[in-house]
């Protein structure tokens, strides 16, 4: 089972500015199947304005059970610290809009 969360700030579509800068984290289980579920909505407390770029270890802690992270836009310090650092998977999707878009295309794409 991989978690993966996915910023957004209305809870329905991507965030538009970066992953960390998100309000919201919706957070998804899939499956050695190509399921996938819908378990959390984790509000971000480094959200908005809170947040400054290229400070991941804050987000790195509010998401430490999640194996993926998807969003609009992500600062490349901060996905090579993803990568290396922390072992995870960063994913830039600047062509999709939604967060159940996403979900999908994760599902179909990269398992």
């Amino acid at each position: 089972m991989i978690k993966v969360a996915i910023g957004s700030n209305d809870k329905i579509h991507l965030s538009d500015k970066h992953f960390g800068m998100s309000k919201y984290f919706i957070i998804f289980e899939v499956d050695e199947n190509n399921s996938y579920k819908k378990v959390e909505e984790r509000e971000n407390p480094y959200g908005g304005d809170k947040h400054k770029h290229a400070e991941t270890d804050e987000i790195m802690e509010v998401l430490k059970d999640c194996q993926v992270f998807i969003g609009k836009a992500m600062g490349k310090e901060s996905q090579r610290r993803i990568k290396e650092e922390w072992n995870k998977t960063p994913i830039v999707a600047k062509d999709v809009d939604t967060v159940e878009e996403a979900i999908e295309l994760y599902s179909k794409k990269f398992l």
